[in-house]
Protein backbone atom coordinates (compact mmCIF):
# COMPACT_ATOMS: atom_id res chain seq x y z
CA UNK A 1 0.00 0.00 0.00
CA UNK A 2 2.47 2.25 0.70
CA UNK A 3 4.46 1.84 -2.40
CA UNK A 4 1.16 3.08 -4.44
CA UNK A 5 0.88 5.90 -2.04
CA UNK A 6 3.82 7.44 -3.45
CA UNK A 7 3.28 7.50 -6.91
CA UNK A 8 -0.44 9.33 -6.54
CA UNK A 9 1.09 11.57 -4.05
CA UNK A 10 3.66 12.88 -6.76
CA UNK A 11 1.19 13.15 -9.45
CA UNK A 12 -1.17 15.52 -7.44
CA UNK A 13 2.19 16.83 -6.64
CA UNK A 14 3.20 17.40 -10.27
CA UNK A 15 -0.84 18.61 -11.22
CA UNK A 16 -0.63 21.35 -7.83
CA UNK A 17 2.74 23.14 -9.43
CA UNK A 18 1.56 22.84 -13.36
CA UNK A 19 -1.96 24.68 -11.82
CA UNK A 20 0.05 27.40 -9.81
CA UNK A 21 2.61 27.91 -12.66
CA UNK A 22 -0.07 28.46 -14.89
CA UNK A 23 -2.01 30.53 -12.43
CA UNK A 24 1.09 32.62 -12.09
CA UNK A 25 1.53 32.74 -15.69
CA UNK A 26 -1.82 34.14 -16.72
CA UNK A 27 -1.64 37.14 -13.51
CA UNK A 28 1.86 37.60 -15.13
CA UNK A 29 -0.16 38.31 -18.46
CA UNK A 30 -2.69 40.33 -17.16
CA UNK A 31 -0.16 42.58 -15.27
CA UNK A 32 2.04 43.13 -18.61
CA UNK A 33 -1.36 43.66 -20.65
CA UNK A 34 -2.42 46.61 -17.70
CA UNK A 35 1.07 48.04 -17.88
CA UNK A 36 1.01 47.85 -21.55
CA UNK A 37 -2.63 49.30 -21.82
CA UNK A 38 -1.36 52.33 -19.46
CA UNK A 39 1.74 53.05 -21.74
CA UNK A 40 -0.35 53.05 -24.89
CA UNK A 41 -3.68 54.25 -23.47
CA UNK A 42 -3.47 57.27 -25.95
CA UNK A 43 -2.85 54.76 -29.29
CA UNK A 44 -5.32 51.93 -27.86
CA UNK A 45 -7.83 54.93 -27.33
CA UNK A 46 -7.90 55.88 -31.23
CA UNK A 47 -7.91 52.24 -31.96
CA UNK A 48 -11.14 51.64 -30.45
CA UNK A 49 -12.89 54.45 -31.38
CA UNK A 50 -11.29 53.79 -35.13
CA UNK A 51 -12.93 50.05 -34.93
CA UNK A 52 -16.25 52.05 -33.11
CA UNK A 53 -16.56 54.15 -35.97
CA UNK A 54 -16.20 51.62 -38.65
CA UNK A 55 -18.80 49.49 -37.12
CA UNK A 56 -21.15 52.04 -36.84
CA UNK A 57 -20.83 53.20 -40.62
CA UNK A 58 -20.68 49.29 -41.84
CA UNK A 59 -24.47 48.74 -42.13
CA UNK A 60 -25.05 52.31 -44.13
CA UNK A 61 -21.58 51.77 -46.20
CA UNK A 62 -22.52 48.23 -47.16
CA UNK A 63 -26.21 49.47 -48.11
CA UNK A 64 -24.74 51.51 -50.49
CA UNK A 65 -22.10 48.84 -52.01
CA UNK A 66 -24.99 46.51 -52.77
CA UNK A 67 -26.95 48.90 -54.92
CA UNK A 68 -23.27 49.69 -57.10
CA UNK A 69 -21.43 52.52 -54.68
CA UNK A 70 -17.94 51.27 -54.42
CA UNK A 71 -17.10 51.03 -50.35
CA UNK A 72 -14.36 53.92 -50.17
CA UNK A 73 -16.66 56.55 -51.83
CA UNK A 74 -19.40 55.67 -49.22
CA UNK A 75 -17.02 56.06 -46.61
CA UNK A 76 -16.36 59.08 -48.29
CA UNK A 77 -19.71 60.04 -48.75
CA UNK A 78 -20.63 59.71 -44.82
CA UNK A 79 -17.38 61.72 -43.71
CA UNK A 80 -18.69 64.52 -45.86
CA UNK A 81 -22.13 64.46 -44.88
CA UNK A 82 -20.53 64.25 -41.33
CA UNK A 83 -18.42 67.64 -42.03
CA UNK A 84 -21.45 69.02 -44.00
CA UNK A 85 -23.51 68.55 -40.81
CA UNK A 86 -20.88 70.17 -38.72
CA UNK A 87 -20.33 73.41 -40.78
CA UNK A 88 -24.19 73.59 -40.95
CA UNK A 89 -24.29 73.83 -37.11
CA UNK A 90 -21.53 75.93 -36.88
CA UNK A 91 -22.90 78.55 -39.43
CA UNK A 92 -26.30 78.48 -37.49
CA UNK A 93 -24.95 78.49 -34.45
CA UNK A 94 -21.78 80.44 -33.87
CA UNK A 95 -23.76 83.75 -34.62
CA UNK A 96 -26.68 82.80 -32.39
CA UNK A 97 -24.45 81.93 -29.37
CA UNK A 98 -22.21 85.02 -30.05
CA UNK A 99 -25.19 87.41 -29.61
CA UNK A 100 -26.17 85.61 -26.09
CA UNK A 101 -22.43 85.62 -25.20
CA UNK A 102 -22.64 89.47 -25.66
CA UNK A 103 -25.84 89.48 -24.00
CA UNK A 104 -24.93 87.49 -21.00
CA UNK A 105 -21.49 89.47 -21.18
CA UNK A 106 -23.91 93.07 -20.59
CA UNK A 107 -26.51 91.62 -17.88
CA UNK A 108 -23.35 89.99 -15.76
CA UNK A 109 -23.19 92.98 -13.57
CA UNK A 110 -26.33 92.89 -12.81
CA UNK A 111 -26.57 89.00 -11.97
CA UNK A 112 -23.83 89.37 -10.10
CA UNK A 113 -25.39 92.46 -7.83
CA UNK A 114 -28.74 90.27 -7.18
CA UNK A 115 -25.95 87.06 -6.18
CA UNK A 116 -24.63 89.79 -3.92
CA UNK A 117 -27.71 90.75 -2.43
CA UNK A 118 -29.13 87.55 -1.74
CA UNK A 119 -25.86 86.10 -0.09
CA UNK A 120 -26.08 89.17 1.97
CA UNK A 121 -29.81 88.45 3.26
CA UNK A 122 -29.03 84.52 3.59
CA UNK A 123 -25.80 85.51 5.81
CA UNK A 124 -25.72 88.90 6.61
CA UNK A 125 -21.83 88.05 7.57
CA UNK A 126 -20.24 86.81 4.57
CA UNK A 127 -21.74 89.65 2.72
CA UNK A 128 -18.72 92.12 3.02
CA UNK A 129 -16.55 89.09 2.44
CA UNK A 130 -17.78 88.59 -0.82
CA UNK A 131 -17.40 90.76 -3.74
CA UNK A 132 -17.16 90.31 -7.46
CA UNK A 133 -14.82 93.53 -7.71
CA UNK A 134 -12.44 92.11 -5.72
CA UNK A 135 -12.68 88.61 -7.46
CA UNK A 136 -11.71 90.52 -10.48
CA UNK A 137 -9.04 92.52 -8.70
CA UNK A 138 -7.52 89.11 -7.65
CA UNK A 139 -8.13 87.17 -10.60
CA UNK A 140 -6.09 90.33 -13.14
CA UNK A 141 -3.21 89.75 -11.01
CA UNK A 142 -2.93 86.29 -12.25
CA UNK A 143 -3.22 87.46 -16.16
CA UNK A 144 0.33 85.15 -16.88
CA UNK A 145 -1.24 81.82 -14.68
CA UNK A 146 -3.82 82.23 -16.82
CA UNK A 147 -2.27 82.55 -20.20
CA UNK A 148 0.14 79.85 -19.74
CA UNK A 149 -3.33 77.45 -19.01
CA UNK A 150 -4.88 79.09 -21.61
CA UNK A 151 -1.71 78.17 -23.99
CA UNK A 152 -2.06 74.39 -22.38
CA UNK A 153 -5.06 74.32 -23.69
CA UNK A 154 -4.59 75.51 -27.00
CA UNK A 155 -1.46 72.40 -27.75
CA UNK A 156 -4.06 70.06 -26.01
CA UNK A 157 -7.25 71.01 -28.63
CA UNK A 158 -4.49 70.85 -31.64
CA UNK A 159 -3.62 67.32 -30.17
CA UNK A 160 -6.85 66.59 -29.56
CA UNK A 161 -7.70 67.29 -33.83
CA UNK A 162 -4.64 65.49 -34.74
CA UNK A 163 -5.97 62.08 -32.39
CA UNK A 164 -9.40 62.89 -34.34
CA UNK A 165 -7.91 63.10 -37.93
CA UNK A 166 -5.75 59.97 -37.23
CA UNK A 167 -9.04 58.10 -35.54
CA UNK A 168 -10.64 58.87 -39.07
CA UNK A 169 -8.12 57.60 -41.11
CA UNK A 170 -8.22 54.12 -39.31
CA UNK A 171 -11.72 53.75 -39.47
CA UNK A 172 -11.77 54.43 -43.45
CA UNK A 173 -9.24 51.64 -43.68
CA UNK A 174 -10.90 49.40 -41.30
CA UNK A 175 -14.16 50.09 -43.25
CA UNK A 176 -13.12 49.71 -46.51
CA UNK A 177 -11.80 46.47 -45.75
CA UNK A 178 -14.08 44.53 -43.42
CA UNK A 179 -12.36 41.42 -44.23
CA UNK A 180 -9.40 42.12 -42.19
CA UNK A 181 -11.08 41.12 -38.75
CA UNK A 182 -11.58 37.40 -40.45
CA UNK A 183 -8.31 37.22 -41.63
CA UNK A 184 -7.32 38.12 -38.08
CA UNK A 185 -9.65 35.34 -36.52
CA UNK A 186 -8.35 32.63 -39.35
CA UNK A 187 -5.05 33.38 -38.24
CA UNK A 188 -4.82 33.45 -34.35
CA UNK A 189 -8.54 31.51 -33.20
CA UNK A 190 -8.50 27.25 -33.80
CA UNK A 191 -10.46 26.46 -36.24
CA UNK A 192 -12.71 24.74 -34.29
CA UNK A 193 -13.64 28.07 -32.75
CA UNK A 194 -13.56 30.63 -36.09
CA UNK A 195 -17.12 30.10 -36.86
CA UNK A 196 -18.50 31.10 -32.93
CA UNK A 197 -16.01 33.94 -32.72
CA UNK A 198 -17.16 35.29 -36.13
CA UNK A 199 -20.98 34.85 -35.16
CA UNK A 200 -20.14 36.73 -31.98
CA UNK A 201 -18.23 39.72 -33.92
CA UNK A 202 -21.04 40.13 -36.44
CA UNK A 203 -23.28 40.25 -33.45
CA UNK A 204 -21.62 43.01 -31.80
CA UNK A 205 -20.64 45.01 -35.27
CA UNK A 206 -24.72 44.68 -35.66
CA UNK A 207 -25.61 45.80 -31.97
CA UNK A 208 -22.79 48.71 -31.92
CA UNK A 209 -23.64 50.29 -35.13
CA UNK A 210 -27.31 50.02 -34.47
CA UNK A 211 -26.34 51.93 -30.52
CA UNK A 212 -24.81 54.37 -32.39
CA UNK A 213 -26.49 55.41 -35.43
CA UNK A 214 -29.95 55.24 -32.97
CA UNK A 215 -27.79 57.27 -30.30
CA UNK A 216 -26.48 60.44 -32.64
CA UNK A 217 -30.84 60.14 -34.37
CA UNK A 218 -31.77 60.84 -30.32
CA UNK A 219 -29.25 63.33 -29.48
CA UNK A 220 -30.05 65.31 -32.71
CA UNK A 221 -33.88 65.65 -32.08
CA UNK A 222 -33.33 65.73 -28.18
CA UNK A 223 -31.36 69.03 -28.80
CA UNK A 224 -33.62 70.24 -31.44
CA UNK A 225 -36.44 69.57 -29.45
CA UNK A 226 -35.04 71.07 -26.22
CA UNK A 227 -34.13 74.66 -27.59
CA UNK A 228 -37.29 75.01 -29.33
CA UNK A 229 -39.00 74.51 -25.77
CA UNK A 230 -37.14 76.58 -23.60
CA UNK A 231 -37.25 79.27 -26.26
CA UNK A 232 -41.05 79.21 -26.36
CA UNK A 233 -40.60 79.05 -22.26
CA UNK A 234 -38.75 82.19 -22.68
CA UNK A 235 -35.44 81.07 -20.98
CA UNK A 236 -32.40 82.65 -21.93
CA UNK A 237 -29.80 81.07 -23.70
CA UNK A 238 -32.13 78.71 -25.29
CA UNK A 239 -30.12 78.03 -28.76
CA UNK A 240 -27.08 77.59 -26.41
CA UNK A 241 -28.64 75.02 -24.08
CA UNK A 242 -29.84 73.08 -26.95
CA UNK A 243 -27.01 72.34 -28.39
CA UNK A 244 -25.64 71.32 -24.73
CA UNK A 245 -28.58 69.14 -24.50
CA UNK A 246 -27.95 67.44 -27.87
CA UNK A 247 -24.06 66.83 -27.13
CA UNK A 248 -24.56 65.70 -23.46
CA UNK A 249 -27.48 63.32 -24.87
CA UNK A 250 -24.87 61.17 -26.22
CA UNK A 251 -24.33 60.07 -22.77
CA UNK A 252 -27.81 58.29 -21.91
CA UNK A 253 -29.30 59.36 -18.77
CA UNK A 254 -26.29 61.09 -17.22
CA UNK A 255 -26.36 63.80 -20.37
CA UNK A 256 -30.11 64.60 -19.71
CA UNK A 257 -29.91 64.82 -15.59
CA UNK A 258 -26.83 67.55 -16.18
CA UNK A 259 -29.16 69.16 -19.11
CA UNK A 260 -31.92 69.91 -16.94
CA UNK A 261 -30.11 71.24 -14.25
CA UNK A 262 -28.14 73.54 -16.36
CA UNK A 263 -31.53 74.78 -17.95
CA UNK A 264 -33.44 74.82 -14.47
CA UNK A 265 -30.59 77.07 -13.11
CA UNK A 266 -30.91 79.34 -15.94
CA UNK A 267 -34.63 79.44 -15.88
CA UNK A 268 -34.67 80.73 -12.25
CA UNK A 269 -32.97 83.96 -13.14
CA UNK A 270 -36.46 84.64 -15.24
CA UNK A 271 -38.99 83.23 -12.54
CA UNK A 272 -40.17 79.82 -10.63
CA UNK A 273 -42.77 78.99 -13.60
CA UNK A 274 -40.00 79.08 -16.14
CA UNK A 275 -37.77 76.39 -13.88
CA UNK A 276 -40.98 74.09 -13.49
CA UNK A 277 -41.95 74.61 -17.25
CA UNK A 278 -38.12 73.46 -17.55
CA UNK A 279 -38.60 70.03 -15.59
CA UNK A 280 -41.94 69.00 -17.21
CA UNK A 281 -40.40 69.95 -20.20
CA UNK A 282 -37.68 67.91 -19.84
CA UNK A 283 -40.18 64.76 -18.37
CA UNK A 284 -41.80 65.35 -21.19
CA UNK A 285 -39.23 64.65 -23.86
CA UNK A 286 -37.25 61.76 -21.88
CA UNK A 287 -40.33 60.19 -22.00
CA UNK A 288 -40.96 60.06 -25.48
CA UNK A 289 -37.45 59.34 -25.86
CA UNK A 290 -37.82 56.23 -23.65
CA UNK A 291 -41.47 54.65 -24.49
CA UNK A 292 -41.26 56.25 -28.57
CA UNK A 293 -38.05 56.56 -30.31
CA UNK A 294 -35.41 54.27 -28.15
CA UNK A 295 -37.50 51.19 -29.37
CA UNK A 296 -38.48 52.49 -32.86
CA UNK A 297 -34.73 53.10 -33.39
CA UNK A 298 -33.09 50.70 -31.17
CA UNK A 299 -35.33 47.65 -30.74
CA UNK A 300 -34.15 44.98 -29.29
CA UNK A 301 -30.55 45.45 -31.13
CA UNK A 302 -28.75 46.72 -28.30
CA UNK A 303 -30.07 43.74 -25.80
CA UNK A 304 -28.74 45.75 -22.65
CA UNK A 305 -30.99 46.48 -19.53
CA UNK A 306 -31.12 50.06 -18.37
CA UNK A 307 -29.52 48.89 -15.55
CA UNK A 308 -26.51 47.50 -17.19
CA UNK A 309 -26.14 50.57 -19.29
CA UNK A 310 -25.98 53.23 -15.91
CA UNK A 311 -23.79 50.94 -14.18
CA UNK A 312 -21.46 50.91 -17.16
CA UNK A 313 -22.04 54.37 -17.40
CA UNK A 314 -20.76 55.59 -14.36
CA UNK A 315 -17.85 52.97 -14.04
CA UNK A 316 -16.57 54.87 -17.81
CA UNK A 317 -16.62 58.14 -16.04
CA UNK A 318 -15.22 57.41 -12.81
CA UNK A 319 -12.42 55.56 -15.06
CA UNK A 320 -11.81 57.90 -18.11
CA UNK A 321 -13.91 60.69 -17.62
CA UNK A 322 -15.53 61.81 -20.66
CA UNK A 323 -13.69 59.47 -23.00
CA UNK A 324 -15.17 56.96 -20.60
CA UNK A 325 -18.49 57.12 -21.14
CA UNK A 326 -18.11 57.62 -24.16
CA UNK A 327 -16.71 54.46 -24.61
CA UNK A 328 -18.85 52.53 -21.43
CA UNK A 329 -21.35 51.25 -23.63
CA UNK A 330 -20.15 49.93 -26.98
CA UNK A 331 -17.64 48.02 -24.64
CA UNK A 332 -20.37 46.48 -22.37
CA UNK A 333 -22.37 45.65 -25.41
CA UNK A 334 -18.99 43.52 -26.74
CA UNK A 335 -18.67 41.86 -22.80
CA UNK A 336 -22.35 41.22 -22.89
CA UNK A 337 -22.14 39.73 -26.30
CA UNK A 338 -18.93 37.13 -25.25
CA UNK A 339 -20.56 36.07 -22.02
CA UNK A 340 -23.98 35.39 -23.60
CA UNK A 341 -22.26 33.27 -26.24
CA UNK A 342 -19.57 31.61 -23.69
CA UNK A 343 -21.83 31.60 -19.99
CA UNK A 344 -24.59 28.21 -20.20
CA UNK A 345 -28.30 29.35 -20.06
CA UNK A 346 -30.64 28.19 -17.56
CA UNK A 347 -34.24 28.33 -17.97
CA UNK A 348 -36.01 30.57 -16.19
CA UNK A 349 -37.80 28.60 -13.38
CA UNK A 350 -35.58 26.00 -13.35
CA UNK A 351 -34.79 25.73 -10.00
CA UNK A 352 -31.10 23.63 -8.88
CA UNK A 353 -32.14 20.68 -6.91
CA UNK A 354 -32.03 20.93 -3.19
CA UNK A 355 -31.18 17.45 -2.06
CA UNK A 356 -29.87 14.37 -3.90
CA UNK A 357 -31.81 12.11 -5.64
CA UNK A 358 -33.61 8.97 -4.00
CA UNK A 359 -32.18 5.67 -4.36
CA UNK A 360 -33.79 3.52 -6.70
CA UNK A 361 -36.11 1.29 -4.18
CA UNK A 362 -34.48 -1.87 -3.45
CA UNK A 363 -35.52 -4.92 -6.18
CA UNK A 364 -38.22 -6.73 -3.83
CA UNK A 365 -37.31 -10.94 -3.65
CA UNK A 366 -40.48 -13.02 -4.06
CA UNK A 367 -40.54 -16.62 -2.43
CA UNK A 368 -41.52 -19.27 -4.42
CA UNK A 369 -44.94 -20.64 -3.33
CA UNK A 370 -44.61 -24.20 -1.89
CA UNK A 371 -45.50 -27.09 -3.93
CA UNK A 372 -47.86 -29.64 -2.10
CA UNK A 373 -45.85 -32.90 -1.77
CA UNK A 374 -47.29 -35.55 -2.98
CA UNK A 375 -48.90 -38.63 -1.43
Amino acid sequence: MGDRAVPAESARAAISVNIAGRTLGILLAVVAAVWLAGRLSHLLLILLFAVLLATAIDAPVSWLQRRGVPRPFGILLHYLLLLALLGVVVLVLIPLVAAEARLLRAEAPAYAAQLEAWIGTVNPNAAGSFSFDRIATEAGGNLGSVATRLTAVGVEIGQTLLYAFVTLVLAFFLAADPGVGKGLVARLAPPSQQTRIEAMAATTRLRIGAWARGQVTIALLFGLAMGLGLELLGVPYAVSLGVVAGVLELLPYVGGAITVVLATLTALSVGVPQAIGVVVLYLILVNLESHVLAPLLFGKAIGLPPVAILVALLAGVDLLGVVGALLAIPLTVIIWVVADELLPRREVGAAAPTSPPEPPPEPRIVAPAAVPERT
